[in-house]
Parts: structure tokens; C-alpha cells; sequence
């Protein structure tokens, strides 16, 4: 006698066999893919949304940083301001760097945003070891920079000679002052002239002519007649001459030699 269904039983739903094909309704595969769709579309158009609202937000503040002597910061900021138009996002940085370098004063240029609506821009001054000439100053490498204003409260030497040879003059100036250091003696000019002829002239105003080639070989040759005879009566001496292979040629104050 077969066996009635017990009342309130619930049939169980079969399980799957391993390797049998389960279809789910159809308008489930296609609302997953459509979902993504619509998600990542959202998604793209709130950081568009995003990214246009923070671009069109203009730069607020702009801080120079470093240790700036020299460069006049109201030249800076001319030179920053026309690259602010374009908002916090559209800044180029490398337009402003470039734009900033030109300042003669500024050796190198750092620029970066700060968030969230900032600009901040790194300055490296040049470093300026002498005059070159009455209108320029010469840096560390031997390059040459021409600020509007020089300024006249800097304890340099003035080196002379044509633009071109900078870096030998600077390296020649070096030399022969690195000589001098024992002496006491200081070079207050160093200058190569446009006939070639190398001259210095020291603190106390003696004049050295040192020749058209090799100046400081003929530097070590007055330094060996200096330690030898002139240290003690060098405060008599108008002007030296080192253009002789067998010694120097000196001309003393108020007398001819």
C-alpha cells in the first residue's frame, strides 16, 4: 500500500550532479554585466565630475622657499603669477621651473603642489665667488650671471677677461690666489686682457704682470724671489713684472728701476 505524503513535508530540490549544466533564468545573466556597466560608468563620471570641479579651483597661495638673499621675490612672483590662469590641476610645473631659472639669481628651481589649492617653488641662488668685470658676477662654475642690480657690499675680487674664457680665468685666479694664501697676500683683481697678457693686482694695489702664457708658473717664480727679498720692503712695491725667464723686474714707489 503506498505511503501518503506526510502533512507540512517539503520535497527537497535535487543537487546538481557533478558535470551536469545548470541554467539560471536568463534575465540574470544579463543584469550582472548591465550592473557593472552602469557602476563603473558612475564611477568614471563622479572622478571626471571630481577632477573638473578641483581644476577649475584657482592656485590660492604661493610659497618660495630656501635661502633666498639676492633674488628679489616681486620678480618671483612675476614670473609665477601668468602660470596660475590655468588652475590647481592644469599648473605646468616645468613652464614655471623654466620661467623661474631665467631670474639671473636663481641657479636651479624646484616646483611642486601642495594640497590642497598651494604652490610651493624651491629656490637655489647662485653662489657668486667674484665680480666679472663692473656688470656682472661670476658663479662657482665659472658661469656668468647679470643681475639688474649689482650688489656693491659683497667682499669679491673682480675678474676680467673675455666671456668666453670665464672658466679659465676663474680656475687661473683660483690657483695662483691658493698660492698666495701663506703670504697674507690677496688678489682684489685677476684679469686676462684682450692681447692675452695676464695681470694681478693685490689688496694693496702692487701690480703683478704675470705674461701671456703660463700665469701661475710665473706666480711661483715671484713667490720665490718674495720669500726671499721683497717680504720685508713689499709695502715699497708699485708694480711687479714676471715676463723674464731668469727672475722678476720690480718697480718701487716713487722710484724707477
Amino acid at each position: 500500500m503506498a505511503r501518503k505524503p506526510q502533512k507540512g513535508a517539503v520535497r527537497k530540490r535535487r543537487k546538481p550532479q557533478r558535470g551536469e549544466r545548470v541554467f539560471a533564468p536568463r534575465f540574470l545573466t544579463v543584469l550582472k554585466p548591465l550592473t557593472l556597466v552602469l557602476l563603473l560608468g558612475a564611477l568614471g563620471f563622479g572622478l571626471s565630475r571630481l577632477l573638473m570641479s578641483v581644476g577649475d579651483v584657482s592656485v590660492e597661495r604661493v610659497a618660495f622657499a630656501g635661502d633666498i638673499q639676492y633674488a628679489p621675490r616681486e620678480q618671483l612672483v612675476k614670473r609665477v603669477n601668468p602660470h596660475l590662469q590655468t588652475g590647481y590641476l592644469g599648473l605646468d610645473l616645468d613652464a614655471i621651473k623654466a620661467s623661474v631659472e631665467k631670474e639671473p639669481w636663481v641657479l636651479h628651481a624646484r616646483v611642486e603642489r601642495v594640497w590642497p589649492r598651494s604652490l610651493k617653488v624651491t629656490i637655489e641662488e647662485q653662489s657668486a665667488i667674484a665680480y666679472w668685470g663692473r656688470k656682472a658676477l661670476l658663479n662657482h662654475r665659472g658661469d656668468i650671471f647679470k643681475p639688474k642690480q649689482l650688489p656693491r657690499d659683497l667682499t669679491l675680487p673682480m675678474l676680467n677677461g673675455p666671456d668666453a674664457a670665464s672658466v679659465a680665468v676663474m680656475r687661473a685666479y683660483q690657483l695662483t690666489a691658493q698660492l698666495l694664501a701663506d703670504t697674507g697676500i690677496e688678489l682684489s683683481q685677476f684679469t686676462l686682457d684682450e692681447q692675452g697678457q695676464w695681470s694681478a693686482v693685490t689688496a694693496d694695489d702692487v701690480v703683478i704682470r704675470l705674461g701671456r702664457e703660463q700665469p701661475v708658473q710665473n706666480m711661483r717664480r715671484f713667490l720665490l724671489v718674495y720669500r726671499e727679498t721683497l717680504s720685508t720692503r713689499f709695502a715699497e712695491v708699485q708694480q711687479i713684472d714676471t715676463r723674464y725667464i731668469n727672475g722678476i723686474a720690480v718697480d718701487w714707489r716713487g722710484k724707477s728701476s
